[in-house]
């Protein structure tokens, strides 16, 4: 057994951050300053791609692009119904249309081969989702795209340092967006990017951010607090004294303490349109460098597990020409509930509706890959700083537990 459990998240802090932080915040520079023009350049040249805009949030980011690409209410936008559900809630907020189009049994992405015949005449846009950090189909929903006249937007939120065909993921298609929230590799306690070589595009961009305010002060302590929170229960040390045992309790009953947390939420910060702040841009410009040593440290052990998992465990097919960031390891199970608490009562905590079948949504839509996926993934949260005795720990009890 574990002496230190595996929690179904991780979120790193790089070395001498309070530090930094306790300092900004006692300087006059918490909401202006040099470190928001740094990152946006070193986000750039580190995706590599023409423009970075840094906004409040990867939602903030999206409703951004589709604005400035000039849709408006009521237009169509497809993307794929296994997915995670705060992009397309926040999308039906907007007044835009959805047309979900079904995932791929094997690669959980959107089937690019089935987008066609989702289009009609108010279709004006594709997002293309890179799940789990995993690449989609790019090449093939661009092809689609061009054939007619649609954008095409990348949601690279879970795929920082992914890439696609030697490019990097949300630097490929007509604009792209990160998320900097939650337990994304690169946490600058709330936060987004808006990237795309679309000149145009993003000079109208950053004309509409200029009219945004900061966040109030309180409000902005308040998240930079809640991200300590967040750290604090991700902690391995914390999670295996506090929370594991609470894990286990409720698990009994068939629930999981993060899914209860989430049905309880109300707002989110994701849902406002702000200025990104100096201190904000001070944490990313601190990560970007520690974030790639993080993402590799994460690749390796993913690598591990794929070369030494039993072949009669399904998990996600990469394509070709793909290298994932494995932002999480998703896995398909027969008895989801059976396998999350098998590895629970190991000390393995997994992620059992990270993602889901949206097409709930809208009405008449029905896309049954997508609903057998919801049904049966489960997802891995590849801590960094796992050893390599851990790694293979977690590799036999896959193994037993999925065998």
């Amino acid at each position: 057994m574990l002496l230190r459990k595996i929690p179904k998240r991780s979120i790193a802090m790089y070395p001498g951050e309070f530090k930094d932080v306790l300092s900004l915040i006692k300087s006059s520079s918490i909401y202006q300053g040099p470190f928001t023009e740094q990152f946006e350049q070193e986000f750039k040249q580190y995706v590599e791609v023409k423009e970075a805009i840094a906004v409040s949030s990867g939602r903030c980011a999206l409703k951004l692009i589709l604005k400035k690409l000039g849709l408006k209410k009521g237009d169509g936008i497809i993307l794929s119904s296994y997915n995670f559900q705060g992009v397309p809630m926040s999308l039906l907020k907007e007044g835009f249309r959805l047309q979900f189009v079904d995932a791929h049994r094997d690669t959980y992405q959107m089937d690019a081969e089935r987008v066609e015949e989702k289009i009609d005449s108010n279709t004006k846009a594709i997002i293309a989702t890179h799940l789990f950090g995993q690449p989609c189909d790019l090449d093939r929903i661009i092809e689609i795209a061009k054939k007619y006249n649609l954008f095409v937007i990348e949601d690279a939120a879970h795929s920082l340092g992914s890439r696609y065909r030697d490019r990097f993921t949300g630097a490929i298609a007509d604009a792209g967006f990160f998320s900097f929230t939650g337990s994304k590799t690169l946490n600058t306690s709330f936060g987004g990017m808006v990237v795309t070589n679309n000149i145009d595009l993003a000079n109208k961009i950053r004309n509409e951010i200029a009219y945004y305010s900061y966040p109030r002060r309180a409000e902005l302590i308040k998240e930079i607090v809640k991200r300590y929170i967040y750290i604090a229960l991700a902690n391995r040390i914390f999670y295996t004294l506090i929370e594991y045992p609470l894990t286990l309790l409720m698990s009994l009953f068939k629930y999981d303490p993060l899914e209860v947390y989430k049905s309880l939420k109300k707002s989110e910060i994701a849902e406002r349109y702000m200025k990104f702040t100096n201190f904000q841009a001070l944490l990313g410009v601190k990560q970007i460098n520690f974030a790639k040593k993080l993402i590799q440290k994460r690749r390796n052990i993913a690598n591990f597990l794929i070369k030494n998992l039993k072949p009669s465990i399904s998990i996600q097919k990469i394509l070709p020409d793909s290298l994932p960031n494995y932002f999480m390891f998703p896995i398909r199970t027969k008895d989801k509930m059976k396998v999350f608490k098998g590895l629970l009562l190991r000390g393995i905590d997994s992620n059992l509706n990270y993602a889901s079948d949206c097409s709930y949504l809208v009405e008449n839509c029905h896309t049954p890959i997508a609903k057998y996926l919801s049904e049966t993934i489960l997802t891995i949260n590849l801590p960094f700083d796992l050893s390599k005795k851990e790694v293979f720990y977690l590799t036999h009890i896959l193994n037993k537990v999925m065998g």
